[in-house]
């Protein structure tokens, strides 16, 4: 009863977020209903809880509030560049270059691949590469998004020279000790796991094919034939109201927006390698929040030189661009601070380790723990909002269970963990990673969330019977052969299925 009842809040949310696509509201229903039950329906104690919370969030200047003031700082950056007509040089230079719409998602496919340090720094930071590129071909903010969001958390996680690579090294040396587990190390199993992470595999290859054979699926089929007509019902508001930002002069070059995002990427990797005291061996294991935000107040002081030095920006121009790029992210910085007390409630409502405890008391077959194990944990992702939550629940449990029954399957089924909680997280629309994927490309929440949700849930398919074929198997060979029939099988549908799906021939 009371893992159901723990589940009450984040269904009520999610399907308000489908129904009525009011983000800001139905985060705030969910705030309310679970903190509630958390408080056994006392309304003073619930009152006093949520502001306490809020409160906890909105002062917190080691975390949240850093990742919040990137974002603020990101908009007004974004304007800075606008006014100055530095990123229409920028779209008229990468337009000269890339010759279709296609060709214009593999450069933000590539560019996900190739930013693979950290999901947040990915998903911001393509975005505002990106955005000029696409949106001269007529792609959709909820197209946009989606490639972010599917380059973000499934490149990160593969690679252990990223901050994700070092939590879960760390996080698996730990479970290994406390079992007695020496078969290997934490290091040496994150990357025997690599090659068994099905979905983050998956997911990078659907987006090449969806761009391939422009498979436009239920919602994003709608978003991209508005962009066409030039009418993006997709964009969110604050994406619009940049966009209608007078330029105050020509004189901005491409070369302000290239010089201003790598000096981001930079002062960001240099911002990580001081925390990390400069040992190179220790920089990924540092929270980047601190970075992000030194280096986005460093970078907006870069972009008003920039401004500044075409002669023609004045104070109040800055003043101007300041107010528009703040007012630009304020709902994603709103929504992103309900997201995060809404994943506090749930917390405090002990939903992951009801979850949790139901796995550990139930009797699997090791075989055929695998796919159970990738299921559970895209359940608990999408339903507390955090893959990293769900790592911490479920990686010592899989340890426990399998140490005593059988340990030659100890890292297929942490794999299968690492699996289902980027599933789950990509699938929740009150994860950090989806709100930001959504903020990078300046999307609507809801578009990009809805619209995604049909290719995640078919990659997660996919995987979930490789998972099932390797418990069956353990011979990763012939997962692969499975992979690649299923994907020729899902090509051939969509490229039949003509009403639902939009497929270039």
């Amino acid at each position: 009863m009371e893992l159901l009842l723990s589940l009450v809040p984040a269904i009520i949310m999610i399907v308000l977020v489908i129904i009525t696509k009011k983000v800001i509201m139905s985060l705030s229903v969910g705030i309310i209903i679970g903190s509630l039950i958390a408080h056994g329906f006392n309304v003073l104690d619930t009152v006093s809880y949520i502001g306490t919370t809020v409160w906890e969030i909105i002062t917190d200047f080691s975390w949240h509030m850093p990742i919040v003031g990137f974002l603020l700082l990101l908009g007004i950056i974004t304007t800075l560049l606008t006014i100055t007509n530095s990123t229409k040089a920028f779209a008229d230079f990468a337009v000269s270059k890339i010759k279709n719409k296609k060709a214009a998602q593999i450069v933000a496919w590539i560019l996900g691949i190739v930013i693979f340090i950290d999901d947040y720094f990915n998903a911001l930071v393509i975005g505002e590469i990106s955005k000029p590129i696409t949106d001269r071909y007529s792609i959709s903010r909820a197209k946009l998004s989606y490639i972010i969001d599917s380059t973000s958390a499934p490149v990160v996680i593969l690679l252990p020279i990223s901050t994700w690579g070092a939590y879960i090294i760390g996080t698996l040396t730990g479970v290994f000790k406390k079992v007695g587990y020496t078969a290997t190390t934490g290091t040496g199993a994150y990357w025997r796991m690599i090659p068994m992470q099905f979905y983050a595999i998956v997911a990078l290859i659907m987006v090449f094919i969806v761009i391939k054979f422009n498979i436009n699926i239920g919602k994003m089929k709608t978003y991209e034939k508005k962009a066409e007509e030039g009418n993006d019902i997709s964009c969110s508001k604050s994406a619009e109201d940049i966009s209608h930002v007078q330029a105050v002069t020509n004189k901005g070059s491409k070369w302000a927006l290239i010089i201003t995002i790598l000096s981001l990427i930079i002062l960001i990797l240099g911002g990580m390698l001081y925390e990390a005291k400069w040992d190179i061996s220790q920089m990924l294991s540092v929270d980047i929040t601190l970075p992000l935000f030194r280096g986005s107040v460093i970078t907006t002081i870069i972009a008003t030189i920039f401004a500044i030095s075409t002669g023609e920006v004045s104070v109040k121009h800055l003043f101007r661009a300041a107010k528009a790029g703040i007012s630009s992210m304020l709902p994603a910085s709103i929504i992103l601070i309900t997201a995060w007390t809404l994943v506090e409630v749930i917390d405090k409502l002990n939903t992951g380790q009801y979850l949790a405890d139901w796995i550990e008391t139930s009797q699997m077959n090791p075989s055929l723990l695998i796919p159970i194990m990738f299921i559970i944990g895209s359940f608990i992702a999408f339903m507390t909002g955090t893959s990293w939550g769900t790592f911490g629940l479920l990686l010592p449990i899989v340890g426990k269970i399998l140490a005593a029954t059988d340990p030659s399957m100890m890292l297929p089924a942490m794999a299968a963990v690492l699996s289902g909680a980027i599933l789950g997280d990509h699938c929740s629309p009150i994860s950090d990673t989806t709100v930001l994927s959504a903020t990078g490309a300046q999307a609507k929440l809801d578009a990009h969330f809805t619209s995604q949700l049909p290719y995640a849930l078919i990659a997660g398919l996919i995987s979930f019977v490789a998972f099932i074929v390797y418990g069956l198997t353990k011979n990763l060979l012939i997962c692969y052969g499975v992979i690649i029939v299923e994907f020729v099988i899902f090509i051939y549908i969509a490229r039949k299925l003509k009403n639902p799906i939009n497929v270039s021939e």
